[in-house]
């Protein structure tokens, strides 16, 4: 920014000097004095965001309590920056106004109570200054930094990586669930109750078949998805690690689900359909999120896709495992409640 000081007083030395070339602004801004001629060329050519012009006997007029004025030059193209130089200058006016009152208003007490001797009115009129312009010599604004990973912006490939990863994981475990009627309905597991098996373990076999095998094959695609297309899922294995153990528990519970409503293949295959396609339509796999209404993104939160998607595309956006473990439960949540439902609905016979 550029100074342009007509003054060369005492106040202005304490917005130039103390202020706008502080320890903590010289990380923001860099300070050089200028005439206004070079100044205001400087900002018609867009090399220069904006100046500060200190008008002539400013020290005085403050110090008399007569106010004064400053003045931001600034380039329309680079507002955010100019915006800066007044917000600065802003505050230090606002300071040294609220110490001019500071200064003027415990005088005039003093000087009426007879508190002082006229003849040493001067004298604490600056020593009362001088307080006033340490304090005004104090930075007005506190730069603080904070570092923080970069937020990587997904490719379509990635993010439909992740969302049809996820749906096909979903098919998969229909798959499961078609096997688990089509046993029924041969009578295999009528005849794997004649033995001492015990129900939970025939059906938890199952179940974990079904999720061995879903697991396996989301490994597989992101695999494939990374050496082929060159897919980052992220920099966490133990975050994608968690996020597909979750998402394929979803799926295995929503799985035993279908397979205990459901009385025959037909049913099985018309009711996974309008899970799936329901969920992956409303839970961002087909489309991204952020082109729904926020009615409809409330209604994806109820789906296994919403979920899944947003801890998988957090990972690739550069996060760490922190960020899967509120996805991961809530889909261990999906889990519990379609295996609660379903082990209590399912008929081996």
């Amino acid at each position: 920014i550029g100074v342009i000081d007509k003054d060369k007083g005492e106040i202005s030395k304490l917005l130039v000097d103390d202020t706008l070339r502080s320890d903590e602004l010289a990380k923001l801004i860099t300070v050089k004095k200028m005439s206004a001629a070079r100044a205001t060329r400087l900002i018609q050519r867009g090399e220069l965001a904006a100046a500060v012009v200190i008008p002539k006997s400013f020290s005085a007029r403050v110090q008399n309590g007569e106010g004064g004025e400053l003045e931001i030059l600034g380039d329309p193209g680079q507002a955010l920056r100019s915006s800066i130089l007044e917000g600065i200058t802003g505050s230090f006016a606002r300071r040294l106004s609220a110490i001019t009152i500071g200064v003027k208003a415990p005088l005039d007490i003093l000087i009426e109570s007879e508190a002082i001797a006229p003849g040493d009115v001067d004298q604490t009129a600056n020593l009362l200054t001088k307080e006033a312009q340490i304090a005004a010599s104090k930075p007005t604004i506190t730069v603080g930094n904070e570092k923080t990973a970069a937020k990587i912006e997904l490719s379509a490939i990635q993010y439909y990586a992740a969302g049809m990863g996820i749906m096909f994981l979903l098919f998969s475990a229909m798959f499961g669930a078609i096997a688990l009627i089509n046993e029924r309905a041969n009578m295999t597991l009528a005849r794997l109750l004649s033995t001492p098996t015990k129900k939970s373990t025939i059906l938890g076999g199952k179940l974990a078949g079904i999720f061995l095998i879903g697991f396996l094959q989301f490994l597989t695609l992101a695999l494939a998805t990374r050496l082929i297309f060159g897919v980052n899922w992220g920099d966490s294995l133990l975050g994608f690690t968690i996020m597909v153990v979750a998402t394929v528990l979803a799926a295995t519970g929503m799985s035993v689900f279908v397979a205990a409503v459901a009385k025959t293949v037909g049913a099985a295959n018309a009711i996974s359909q309008i899970l799936i396609q329901g969920m992956s339509a409303l839970g961002g796999s087909m489309i991204p999120l952020v082109v729904f209404p926020d009615a409809l993104k409330n209604v994806s939160r109820f789906t296994i896709n919403y979920w899944a998607m947003d801890g998988f595309t957090k990972l690739m956006q550069g996060a760490n495992f922190s960020v899967t473990l509120f996805p991961a439960l809530i889909l261990l949540g999906f889990a519990t409640a379609f295996m609660t439902v379903g082990i209590w609905r399912f008929q081996y016979e």
